[in-house]
């Protein structure tokens, strides 16, 4: 069952974006949220300027390494980085940059499972996960005899279409839906270390006293790469800056707001329309083949 609101942990020290849900929060007046991020800045101003000392840690890497090898050998994983420099190693948390703006805290999501620093084979299990979820519900908003309209709602945000490649390895062949990546990485990028993916688990991790985890590790050489593309992250200007945000900042409530939201689902709607229509043989086909 979800909750009937979830709980929005948003880094201020560094600017909004736009975002309604602050924007429409009923205690939230402007003059309130602007003494909250001028008390923000000051906290941050007063911060050393960032120093990369480097998330990678090398000798517990090696201490697991035949964890590791082993857990590199999933074929999805193999699958999800083929086109990146990657490999699987041991990073300290509280080294890691975060471009992600907010995490959203769900009362009704299951607690993570109480780890010890050193359990190796439960960390893996938790940073190299199993399949998430594409449960969702289909609706038929239309059906004729040359139409199809359907929406898929599904509680994971991630949830999405994905061409499958085909077993020859010769382009695409069809589609699936696909959970998001199960995966916990960092990237590396103009000697700086993020986090890529994995926020909440890196949120429950360190609330805990866990900051040595497993992860992928990707050499990124661009910002597409990193994965910071989208408008509701950090930008360059931030990630880049003398004191950019850390992943630890979400547990400082000097440089956070905390407020409740209306629980959201993801919405895919997929509509397919028949056709005929002349066939030129010398004409160029947009797109890729299927």
């Amino acid at each position: 069952m979800s909750a009937s609101s979830v709980e929005v942990r948003e880094l201020i020290g560094w600017g909004f974006d736009e975002y309604p849900f602050r924007n429409a929060m009923a205690e939230c007046c402007p003059e309130a949220l602007a003494n909250t991020t001028r008390r923000a800045s000051a906290v941050l101003a007063e911060r050393e300027c960032h120093v990369d000392r480097g998330a990678l840690l090398a000798e517990e890497t090696k201490s697991i390494q035949h964890l590791l090898t082993l857990a590199s050998q999933r074929d999805d994983l193999q699958r999800e980085y083929e086109e990146l420099d990657w490999m699987l190693a041991v990073v300290d948390l509280r080294r890691l940059l975060a471009f992600q703006r907010r995490l959203i805290l769900d009362p009704a999501r299951q607690p993570l499972a109480l780890l010890k620093q050193d359990d190796w084979p439960r960390l893996i299990s938790l940073a190299i996960g199993a399949k998430r979820s594409t449960k969702h519900h289909l609706v038929h908003n239309k059906c004729t005899i040359d139409s199809l309209d359907v929406s898929l709602y599904s509680s994971n945000p991630d949830l999405q279409f994905r061409l499958d490649p085909k077993k020859d390895g010769a382009g695409f062949s069809s589609l699936s839906l696909h959970g998001g990546s199960p995966f916990f990485e960092v990237a590396k990028l103009r000697d700086r270390w993020f986090l890529r993916d994995g926020y909440h688990r890196a949120y429950n991790l360190l609330q805990a006293g866990v900051h040595r985890v497993p992860a992928v590790v990707i050499f990124a050489r661009t910002i597409k790469e990193l994965g910071a593309t989208g408008p509701w992250f950090f930008g360059e200007e931030q990630l880049f800056s003398d004191r950019p945000p850390l992943v630890m900042d979400f547990l400082d409530r000097n440089l956070t707001l905390s407020y409740k939201r209306t629980p959201l689902r993801k919405v895919i709607r997929v509509r397919i329309e028949e056709s005929l229509e002349p066939f030129n043989e010398t004409e160029d086909v947009q797109g890729d083949g299927l």
